[in-house]
């Protein structure tokens, strides 16, 4: 639909301040280009809301909001950003806050990278509340199956935690209008990380499998000192470990650290172990 046809746009709210002068210089400009709203966001490769919010003059719209108008529309750079800074001091008061420094999501290698990136758009679409974003992902939820409750939206646009799962990463994206174009690369980026962090756990798991392999045998010999016949296998300084005691011939289970500090007692005759010297026996996982 062409600019005046249809339904008659909206008065821009705000007119005499600078949030209505830059909406109002918005709205103009598209207007000029004989753009619809609908025929903008789709060039932008934002939501028609985005747009109109840019065009209401309630809200400021983000600077790549802004600077999706100076490339589409042929906006003057430095008129548009002048009308920009003034409408954020009006309406907080302050110039704008400097943005998080942070990679593109195509060049993220790391998880810190990752927050860094993820607060950055957060804050790029002009720091919006979390009720805001959880209202945004809440508009899209039957297109998605993707929600976003405010705690979440507060971790991660605050660089406190990641995105949980590929669902709660675009349900975020959606809060912050990130175009969904850009969805791929973004999901790429959570990709890799997670998957980092799966093999750093795994590696940190294999590594513990392996010094308790190499502690078994002295942990055998050090219970049986105790009076202890070990029947399971040994899983560590703290994991219960299923012993029969021999002098009252009963199984019950121990921690091999109660054993080593001479703690331990056999919960059916109630023996004080005896105690097996700790400089003699490993560290092991936990110690």
């Amino acid at each position: 639909m062409a600019p005046g046809k249809g339904r008659p746009l909206s008065p821009v709210a705000n007119a005499a301040n600078s949030l209505g002068k830059l909406a109002d210089h918005l709205r103009a400009a598209r207007c000029k280009k004989e753009l619809s709203r609908e025929q903008l966001a789709h060039q932008l490769g934002y939501s028609l809301a985005t747009i109109q919010r840019a065009e209401g003059g309630k809200t400021i719209p983000s600077r790549e909001t802004l600077q999706g108008y100076i490339r589409v529309c042929l906006i003057d750079h430095a008129e548009a950003e002048k009308l920009w800074n003034k409408a954020v001091v009006h309406l907080h008061g302050r110039t704008a806050r400097p943005y998080t420094q942070a990679p593109g999501p195509e060049l993220v290698r790391t998880a810190d990278e990752l927050g860094a990136a993820l607060a950055r758009v957060w804050e790029q679409n002009g720091r919006p509340s979390t009720r805001e974003m959880e209202r945004r992902a809440d508009g899209r939820y039957k297109e998605t199956r993707a929600p976003l409750s405010r705690s979440t939206a507060e971790r991660i646009s605050r660089r406190k935690s990641l995105p949980g799962s590929e669902k709660t990463l675009r349900a975020y994206l959606i809060a912050c209008e990130v175009p969904e174009a850009r969805f791929p690369v973004w999901v790429q980026a959570w990709a890799r990380i997670q998957g980092r962090r799966q093999r750093a756990r795994d590696r940190a798991r294999k590594a513990a499998r392996k010094e308790i392999q190499k502690e078994a045998a002295e942990a055998k010999s050090r219970m049986r000192q105790a009076g202890l016949i070990p029947l399971d296998k040994f899983r560590g300084l703290v994991a219960p470990w299923s012993a029969r005691h021999i002098p009252c011939d009963t199984v019950s289970r121990y921690r091999y650290r109660s054993v080593l500090e001479g703690t331990a007692h056999c919960p059916v005759c109630d023996e004080l172990l005896p105690a097996v010297r700790a400089s003699e026996a490993p560290a092991g996982p936990g110690g």
